[in-house]
């Protein structure tokens, strides 16, 4: 058995597929680990696995505060990392 399947048989595993789903698509996903407001609890190779929960909080925290506040925060931590590179 592949390490993957055991991993996402792991109650509350959720893919990138799944997360992407949850949040509303690839954008917002995007968006959401540049902001730092979802984090993947497993990052290998050809893995990234989320927490279920964390997606479905990150979620409720977009319907709670925006998509402009998700943008701005986004852009926010981008400019840190740049500045941070200089």
């Amino acid at each position: 058995m592949k390490y993957s399947v055991l991993i996402a048989e792991r109650r509350g595993a959720a893919s990138i597929e799944d997360a992407e789903r949850l949040l509303g698509g690839e954008g917002n996903l995007r968006l959401a680990r540049k902001a730092g407001w979802l984090v993947p609890k497993i990052q290998e190779n050809r893995l990234t696995l989320f927490d279920y929960d964390e997606c479905l909080v990150c979620w409720k925290r977009i319907c709670a505060e925006g998509y402009n506040a998700l943008r701005a925060a986004a852009g926010a931590a981008e400019q840190e990392q740049k500045n941070a590179a200089y």
